[in-house]
């Protein structure tokens, strides 16, 4: 189960020293409230959350503080300070931390709700790494999985301007099928299924003055117009992820 894309090295130099205050997490998670609805159930007894690759805990720790909710970070990031600075600041006192490897780990605990957040599109052997999220859901769980679209003309677009980012993502996890076959392979239901966002023109390298060019196209047509019309109506071409709810059946 061990084809990574990327490193462990990677993942935390990339979010070496990336804080955010509480606005800016509630800004950015808040964005997802519609389907965050959708994926936690209010029941009167305490609730578990676990997320798979969780570091630095933002999406957790927003959830665990609005749902009130008793969260799992599992992530095989070594440096645990992010993830206990995120509860403090969203007020969760009780947290748990596991530092592991994800495709090595068994889980000893199941959870009322699974969440993984652009996680499986790093694998080579996504359709593995997407069951292995089963075993840690409970006799009532719900799974939400998410993660960035870079297909259709997305990918074009990445090519030209992100590519070292897109070198790190596998195409091939990024259509609704795959995860109309995980349901199905794991007598799953599906809750909710579809494309959504806006298209992503953010880059994550150092452009040359061509690619600054079509970047900066790209995002005046699609701030200023084109990313509205997405909003209400998502596209497998522009649209820049994929949200996916499961339970039980």
């Amino acid at each position: 189960m061990n084809d990574k894309l990327t490193t462990q090295s990677y993942w935390e130099s990339y979010y070496k020293n990336n804080h955010a205050d509480k606005a800016h997490i509630e800004a950015v998670c808040s964005r997802y409230d519609t389907y965050w609805e959708q994926f936690i159930t209010r029941k009167d007894k305490e609730q578990t959350i676990i997320e798979i690759g969780g570091f630095p805990g933002r999406y957790l720790g927003y959830l665990a503080h609005r749902y009130q909710l008793v969260p799992t970070s599992l992530d095989y990031n070594s440096d645990h300070t992010q993830l206990e600075a995120t509860f403090k600041l969203m007020g969760v006192d009780t947290f748990h931390i596991l530092q592991e490897d994800f495709t090595q780990y068994q889980p000893e605990s199941t959870y009322d709700y699974v969440l993984s957040n652009g996680f499986i599109e790093h694998f080579e052997n996504f359709d593995s790494i997407l069951d292995h999220h089963v075993p840690y859901m409970n006799d009532d769980a719900k799974l939400l999985v998410m993660i960035p679209n870079m297909r259709g003309y997305i990918k074009f677009y990445k090519y030209l301007v992100d590519y070292q980012n897109l070198t790190i993502h596998n195409l091939k996890s990024m259509r609704l099928k795959v995860f109309r076959d995980f349901a199905e392979r794991n007598d799953l239901k599906i809750n909710y299924l579809s494309y959504f966002g806006g298209f992503p023109f953010g880059v994550h390298q150092k452009l040359t003055f061509i690619q600054k060019v079509i970047y900066q196209i790209h995002r005046r047509f699609f701030k200023k117009i084109g990313n509205a019309y997405l909003e209400k109506h998502p596209s497998r071409f522009f649209s820049s992820s994929i949200v996916a709810i499961f339970e039980k059946n």
